[in-house]
């Protein structure tokens, strides 16, 4: 950890210092390089932002390729997900210390994965999954700091730098790291969360590539929460035990530890696409209008240089010329200084600024063609007379004087060079406006072929430096439990976009898995495997497509061969209305198989060994969103699930016998009056049938009252502060199990019904927020029965700290 932590440094150290230098346009001149080139000419860093730059190009880029962009403002949002999950934990019950585990307030069984996971699921809310790992595209090199104070010498950091080395490839690294020493005793945790990315794709965008690595670690030390006597001290408020480390634990010498890594790659090749041809034509064609226009300014340069390097010499002469043979016509003299040749006005700047192509008329050249151009030629009559022959865009203009007052010097020759090799560059590059295509979007249809591969490694870790009675007889008395577990997917897929199909692909994939222990247990006439491996063999569809203001989406996967089995279909319907409201239908079906830990676990504690032959779990699930900035925010979930799969109270996996029915609505309003917003959040859930093995609050709400506002002279500072009020109804929470890591069923216990009241002072200074938190301010005088789960103490009355602080952008 020591060692990542100062390769990172390193490495946040020299990228700050770097300047991004952006390669010019092969068409640009060459005065630009010095432009764009931040380091050139100068010894220190003066960086150069193209005035075209906006906010929205630091894009954001999630697994499903929707794009958002880096936000440096501060809204109330951003208080909620100012913790060390930097998610909105509103259905999550924290346990006391930072880097702890959560209990659940509410359950979501959407896109439910068909191939079954390690379990240990207290584990994994600071587990970065496939789809929470970000993609970016910055013109600039970008990076954010968050810093928050934890409890007794505590401290996470989350920091993230990325940048562009050209405009189509991106880098970047993150890493979170957490150390909190926790009130209580035995409640360390120290957690390690390292994240690279890279995204690419050719200048064509033909061909895309993306992926990452992702390492983690995070270790907890347990304490099996509180004893009878310290649960009545804590309760009591007894004010010896104010010191919290006072009080004493069920374990000692007790952690866990998840650790593990993740390769994974994905890449996408066009194989036909009748855009992609219009646009490359219509980028040729206004790549050589632009590369004529410029062939000809440079022309206009040169010549307009020659007249003036050549009028004060040449005036005495041409004085003499026009006093013997008579005066140069006033014709003559207006072609020689005024004549340019003409130039082609495109609409490039409107091509590019437009998403659907279209090609504004470009007037043709008023000028004669350029077949009529003909080199300079310089001959001599008789007469002495010299005859200066221009191109077909100037006029010929005849100057007559001796052979000794007038000759061509090298400076002039070059310049006649370098005009000629011009012409000939607009000659080659001469096109027109007509040569142009509009793009009719009812015609667009493309063919594409994708890869996608993941590779994933996870150990999950018991040690107990002695057994302990709790979880019953050991075979050994210091236990050390190890699980493994190594999963691959690999995904090919063809994919096909058109106006009448929608977005349209086919895809197989690929599973392999490994689940493991180091041997076989033969215990008790039982024989336990030491091993789950096997294969599995997937296809499936993806559908998406547009009609107006409807957007329908469709999935469907199915195992066909392997040693498991499983299927899911998914669907949506959604009216989206530009920015005023969305309306969204959706459904979904999965058989999955449970966890690997509830089909086969081994440990050194006797009764935590046992190799199960569970049915599929069969989830069934239908529910409505609407979204809307006037009306509020609306949810709802109905759930039939049969063969769910839980742990019973004595930690065993239990498959239930009836189907488990619950009912989820979750509501957000905001209500604004002046520079004062009382936001509201409610959630309302009911099981129907199976209440008595899964266990929710009926009703769980959050209610922020908070002002906002400009502070000082010139409103230096945004200031936002308030009070949250949080509250949830009292049921039987499931009891937390250190060593399975998993929350068991309990029924002794109710936990719930105490409001929590948590003040905050948030500010913004340019693109620095810092966060000032009070947590649960009314501890000292609401009573001590605030729990997380039985025997695990909520936190007290806590001060909090913090910034996020973007640097570049």
């Amino acid at each position: 950890m020591k060692k990542l932590v100062l390769v990172l440094f390193f490495a946040f150290s020299v990228f700050n210092v770097e300047a991004q230098i952006m390669k010019p346009d092969k068409s640009d001149r060459i005065d630009n390089v010095s432009r764009n080139d931040s380091t050139s000419l100068n010894n220190g860093i003066d960086v150069k932002y193209d005035a075209l730059t906006k906010y929205t190009d630091y894009k954001i880029i999630s697994i499903h390729k929707d794009t958002t962009v880096v936000d440096t403002t501060l809204t109330l949002k951003k208080d909620f997900l100012f913790n060390y999950l930097r998610k909105d934990n509103f259905e999550l019950l924290p346990f006391h210390n930072k880097g702890q585990t959560y209990n659940s307030l509410g359950y979501t069984f959407e896109n439910s994965s068909l191939l079954p996971t390690i379990g240990a699921n207290a584990k994994h809310f600071n587990y970065f999954k496939v789809k929470d790992i970000s993609y970016y595209e910055v013109p600039t090199p970008t990076s954010e700091i968050m810093y928050r104070t934890g409890l007794e010498q505590g401290q996470v950091l989350d920091a993230f730098l990325t940048m562009n080395t050209s405009r189509q490839f991106n880098i970047s690294l993150a890493y979170k790291g957490l150390r909190s020493l926790g009130k209580y005793r035995n409640s360390l945790a120290s957690h390690g969360n390292f994240r690279s990315t890279f995204n690419y794709h050719t200048k064509n965008k033909k061909y895309y590539a993306r992926g990452h690595f992702s390492s983690f670690d995070l270790l907890n030390n347990e304490n099996g929460g509180l004893t009878a006597a310290s649960i009545a001290y804590f309760e009591n408020n007894d004010p010896n035990y104010i010191d919290r480390a006072r009080l004493d634990v069920n374990f000692s010498g007790t952690e866990n530890l998840l650790e593990g890594k993740r390769y994974y790659f994905e890449q996408q090749i066009t194989l036909f696409s009748k855009k992609n041809k219009i646009l490359e034509h219509n980028t040729l064609i206004l790549t050589k209008i632009k590369k004529y226009n410029s062939a000809l300014e440079q022309v206009e340069s040169l010549k307009n240089d020659s007249i003036s390097s050549h009028k004060n010499s040449k005036v005495n002469s041409l004085k003499k010329i026009g006093s013997s043979k008579g005066k140069i016509p006033s014709n003559k003299k207006s072609a020689l200084s005024n004549e340019t040749p003409k130039k082609k006005q495109d609409s490039i700047t409107k091509l590019e600024s437009n998403s659907s192509i279209n090609i504004s008329k470009i007037d043709s050249l008023t000028t004669k063609t350029l077949e009529n151009i003909k080199n300079i030629i310089v001959k001599k009559d008789s007469t002495s007379t010299i005859n200066v022959k221009t191109d077909s865009l100037n006029n010929v203009t005849i100057l007559k004087k001796s052979d000794t007052i007038f000759k061509l010097d090298s400076i002039a020759a070059a310049k006649k060079i370098k005009i000629d090799s011009l012409l000939i560059v607009a000659a080659e590059n001469k096109s027109d406006s007509t040569q142009l295509i509009t793009f009719d979007r009812k015609l667009y249809s493309e063919l594409k072929f994708g890869h996608t591969f993941m590779y994933e490694t996870k150990h999950y870790r018991f040690e107990q430096a002695s057994a302990n009675a709790i979880f019953g007889d050991a075979f050994e008395s210091k236990i050390s439990d190890h699980t493994s577990y190594q999963k691959l997917d690999n995904q090919f897929y063809i994919q096909l976009n058109s106006a009448y199909t929608g977005n349209l692909k086919a895809k197989i994939n690929y599973f392999n898995y490994n689940y493991h222990y180091n041997s076989i247990l033969f215990y008790d006439s039982q024989t336990i495997p030491d091993k789950l491996k096997g294969n599995a063999i997937a296809v499936g569809a993806d559908w998406k497509i547009q009609f107006g203001k409807i957007y329908l989406n469709a999935d469907a996967t199915s195992i066909i061969a392997g040693d498991i089995t499983g299927s899911s279909f998914k669907a949506s319907a959604m009216v989206k209305k530009d920015s005023v409201f969305s309306f969204k239908g959706f459904a979904e079906y999965a058989s999955k198989t449970p966890d690997f830990n509830k089909l086969l676990y081994q440990s050194d504690y006797l009764n935590y060994n046992w190799k199960n032959d569970f049915s599929n779990e069969e989830i069934s699930m239908v529910g409505i969103e609407f979204e809307s900035n006037k009306w509020g925010n609306l949810k709802a979930t109905y759930n039939l699930i049969d063969n769910y799969t839980y742990f019973d109270e004595v930690s065993k996996p239990i498959q239930a016998t009836e189907t488990l029915n619950y009912l989820k609505v979750k509501a957000n309003k905001a209500i604004s009056l002046g520079k004062f917003t009382l936001d509201n959040t409610v959630m309302y859930q009911n099981v129907l049938k199976g209440e008595s093995f899964f266990k929710v609050p009926q009703i769980v709400t959050r209610n922020t009252l908070y002002y906002a506002s400009s502070v000082f002279k010139g409103k230096p500072m945004y200031l936002q502060t308030g009070v949250t009020f949080k509250y949830f109804t009292s049921f039987n929470a499931n009891a937390y199990n250190p060593l399975l890591s998993e929350f068991v069923l309990q029924n002794n216990t109710e936990i719930g019904s105490f409001p929590v009241l948590d003040f905050f002072a948030n500010a913004q200074i340019r693109r620095t927020r810092i966060f000032l938190k009070v947590e649960n301010l009314n501890a000292s005088f609401t009573g001590r029965t605030y729990y997380s789960a039985p025997n695990y103490p909520y936190r007290d009355l806590t001060v909090r700290f913090g910034i996020v602080w973007n640097w570049f952008i």
